[in-house]
């Protein structure tokens, strides 16, 4: 049987699983829904994105614009998920093949994340905080 914390860990694996479709569908409302109202983006080459309203608008525009021009596909492997009351840690790797739409080659990005997570009102798992960062080649 399961203790509370293996049931958080699984639940935060699971938004991450959840996280990896909505991208790859390009569902960006989905991925707003896991948005804590408080939500922090930090990614490379962008102003930091502040409250879930702005962070879900920033990835309507940037993940829209992105698809429209690019096949892309991600995923995500997690390499350690903590949790301390309240709050959560998932920090890992990912890596996404991307192509314009019209010819061109494939290429592989890979980077590392952090998403910090915290309990909503109704108990759920948020994600508060992301931060990524591509590797150099």
């Amino acid at each position: 049987m399961e203790n509370d914390a293996q049931i958080d860990v699984r639940q935060i694996e699971g938004i991450l699983r959840r996280l990896e479709n909505a991208e790859n569908a390009g569902n960006t409302e989905a991925i707003g829904e896991m948005m804590a109202e408080d939500a922090v983006i930090m990614i490379p080459n962008y102003p930091v994105q502040e409250g879930k309203a702005e962070c879900a608008g920033f990835v309507r525009e940037v993940l829209g614009g992105l698809l429209h021009h690019f096949n892309r596909r991600i995923a995500y492997v997690s390499a350690e998920v903590r949790v301390t009351g309240d709050c959560a840690f998932d920090r890992g790797t990912f890596s996404f093949a991307i192509s314009r739409r019209v010819g061109g080659e494939t290429t592989q990005e890979r980077g590392k994340y952090l998403f910090l997570y915290s309990r909503a009102s109704d108990l759920s798992w948020k994600i508060a905080r992301a931060i990524v960062n591509l590797d150099d080649r």
